[in-house]
């Protein structure tokens, strides 16, 4: 209202500048000029009470939309936390430690908002619809839930089957062949002929016979656990360290698996990795470096303590192979005499094989202390050729390059080579950066399960052959029938990959 005071304020100057100046002849025109004011004041008001009754709206908006989303996001918790209960046999206490641990990760992740999001979009959606029927009755309804359910829901069906028409458009020329399944009851134990471990690391499995005896039908003698232990930042000290009671829970949870291995003659290798939370400027575990002296030896520590506990629990269960590390190319450059000392405290609690898993690239060629380990680990994702759609000579050419540089560090440090980790996508181009996540692009990316299966047959057609190489533990198996081959990712289940690698693991007799 302030604003309308000041402007009648201003109109009642200028119309008494305008009387003064003109004298009788304004009194015609007086008429006139306090209409278009009041005309104006009208305006205004309108203006302003419309204006602070949308503010008011608005606000109301506002704070609807902010307690819905709250307690979807409440619910989508509460929800998750039930299901790992669930999954824990109603362990309270592992089902706390478990939540407690996942729960940085699920705050600072995209995806719990956005489904979070959904509820809230489908309640706009319904309260529209009834919108509608409120204004024009059954004609309104029918109208609204034509033009905002079934069209969007036709035009998403239609869409997504001609994108899946497409990423499946690749044929396959490959026949299963079942005689090289192995179905007798335990491993044929290939590795006391040729000294080759034959592994994947396999996820979700939980002590799931299923799943391992699937793997012992495919020649597999060896699996990968892969804990994850989490870092926040690459330049910061702090560890998620492992508690008593943590310890507890995950020797329950191992030695569900080892139970299960046992069964088939299956050897477990325990691989742990460090999973860092921000991943700034393209930042990797590779780039783990600390600012000061002082936060070297927090970091040293802290990662000693976690290490040293999944070698006890290596010991405990007796797992056969332990690796002490994986990709911490600038701790093992910037910190030997570090990595020395952790080295000698791993012997003293753990008397298995021992290897460290250094990167392809600019790595592997020079840790000081592989004198100190059984194997030379390699994580081989080297890349095999220039673009998409390679054939199988170019791919063969391309491993070729590499064995000489990987035999010299072989014969260098008189170890023999263990890859402890290769893996292809089933997608195209998987051969020219293999190290490469799925990303938001493999959702309309053509599936090759061609190029994946290729990419296996030129490791096995010429680095599987060499006698300074001993083994593979292939990335990977995602458990409880995850995968029907339909998909872009790693693993190998349900694609022809795991039948042409099936066939070069077993031995013929």
């Amino acid at each position: 209202m302030l604003s309308c005071f000041i402007i009648v304020s201003f109109f009642s100057e200028i119309e008494d500048v305008h009387l003064f100046i003109y004298g009788k002849t304004a009194e015609v025109a007086e008429f006139n000029s306090f209409f278009y004011i009041f005309k104006a004041i009208t305006v205004i008001v309108n203006f302003q009470n419309c204006m602070i009754n949308r503010i008011k709206i608005k606000t109301s908006i506002l704070k609807r939309f902010f307690w819905f989303y709250s307690i979807t996001v409440l619910a989508v918790l509460v929800f998750l936390f039930l299901l790992i209960l669930h999954k824990r046999d109603y362990v309270i206490v592992e089902a706390v430690a478990f939540f407690t641990d996942i729960l940085d990760n699920l705050l600072t992740s995209p995806i719990l908002y956005i489904i979070s999001l959904i509820p809230y979009l489908l309640f706009l959606l319904v309260k529209s619809i009834i919108r509608n029927y409120k204004q024009h009755k059954m004609k309104g309804l029918l109208i609204g839930v034509f033009l905002k359910i079934m069209v969007p829901v036709a035009v998403i069906f239609i869409g997504n089957k001609a994108l899946q028409n497409y990423r499946l458009s690749e044929e396959v020329n490959y026949t299963w062949n079942t005689s090289i399944e192995n179905n007798l009851a335990k491993i044929n134990n290939y590795y006391t002929l040729d000294k080759k471990q034959r592994g994947i690391h396999v996820f979700n499995i939980g002590g799931n016979l299923e799943d391992i005896e699937l793997l012992k039908t495919n020649n597999f003698e060896w699996i990968t656990i892969t804990p994850f232990i989490d870092q926040d930042e690459y330049n910061k000290p702090i560890l998620r360290l492992i508690s008593d009671e943590n310890y507890t829970r995950r020797l329950k949870y191992y030695k569900k698996i080892k139970t299960a291995c046992d069964t088939f003659g299956i050897k477990i290798m325990l691989k742990p990795h460090i999973w860092l939370s921000e991943m700034e400027d393209g930042k990797w575990r590779s780039d783990i470096e600390m600012e000061t002296e002082n936060d070297w030896n927090m970091w040293f520590k802290n990662y000693s303590q976690i290490i040293l506990k999944y070698a006890e629990l290596a010991q405990e269960l007796k797992l056969e192979q332990f690796c002490i590390g994986t990709e911490l190319e600038t701790t093992v450059y910037k910190k030997p005499e570090q990595w020395n000392v952790l080295i000698q405290q791993i012997k003293k609690v753990y008397t298995g094989k021992l290897t460290y898993a250094a990167n392809w690239y600019n790595e592997y060629e020079a840790v000081p202390f592989w004198d100190q380990l059984d194997y030379i680990g390699i994580q081989a994702y080297f890349p095999l050729s220039a673009s998409g759609n390679p054939t199988l000579e170019e791919l063969e050419k391309n491993w070729k390059k590499h064995i000489e540089d990987i035999a010299f560090v072989s014969k260098k440090f008189n170890k023999p080579i263990l890859f402890t980790e290769l893996g292809y996508k089933s997608i195209e181009g998987t051969s020219e950066k293999p190290w490469e996540w799925n990303s938001a692009k493999s959702i309309y990316s053509k599936i090759s399960k061609k190029e994946q299966l290729l990419c296996y047959q030129a490791f096995f057609n010429t680095i599987w052959k060499e006698s300074w190489f001993h083994g593979i533990h292939i990335w990977e198996w995602q458990g409880r029938g995850k995968s029907d081959g339909a998909n872009t990712n790693f693993t190998i289940e349900g694609k022809p990959s795991l039948n042409l690698i099936a066939k070069y693991f077993k031995i013929e007799e």
